[in-house]
């Protein structure tokens, strides 16, 4: 997941890479198996890149107005792309929160695995985001 304007800029950067890669023509001497192998991970890589940064240019158009955590475990996910949809930076996170910008840098690096839960519904509250969790039971 791109998380920040940094991250995407770098993703668009390897993204055009992969796309020259794969109109270069193919280099000598390879196997043709070989070559085509290469130039199925470099289209899986490019296709994996360009998922993400569509992802990340939805969220910052605010096109994305429901985010959905599939577990507990995906909450700090969802708090993630509520930031990015709120277009708030790191820094401007951290200072509403009144910690410092390498406290959200770490939480959002293990996607708030760490945060306590009060954290979590402090980071909610900041981002005006409205939880409502289902719980469902799996037949026994």
């Amino acid at each position: 997941m791109i998380t920040n304007q940094r991250q995407y800029m770098i993703a668009q950067s390897a993204a055009d890479r992969f796309r020259q890669a794969l109109a270069a023509p193919d280099a000598g001497g390879l196997h043709p198996k070989a070559a085509k192998a290469m130039r199925d991970g470099v289209r899986s890589q490019l296709d994996d890149l360009e998922e993400e940064l569509a992802e990340y240019d939805a969220l910052r158009q605010g096109s994305v107005t429901s985010l959905e955590a599939e577990s507990i475990v995906g909450i700090g996910g969802a708090l993630i792309k509520a930031r990015i949809v709120r277009n708030l930076t790191q820094k401007e996170l951290a200072e509403r929160l009144d910690i410092a910008e390498q406290q959200v840098q770490r939480y959002e690096a293990t996607q708030y695995l760490s945060a306590s839960t009060e954290r979590l519904q402090q980071v909610a509250d900041v981002l005006k985001l409205r939880v409502h969790e289902v719980f469902t039971l799996d037949p026994a």
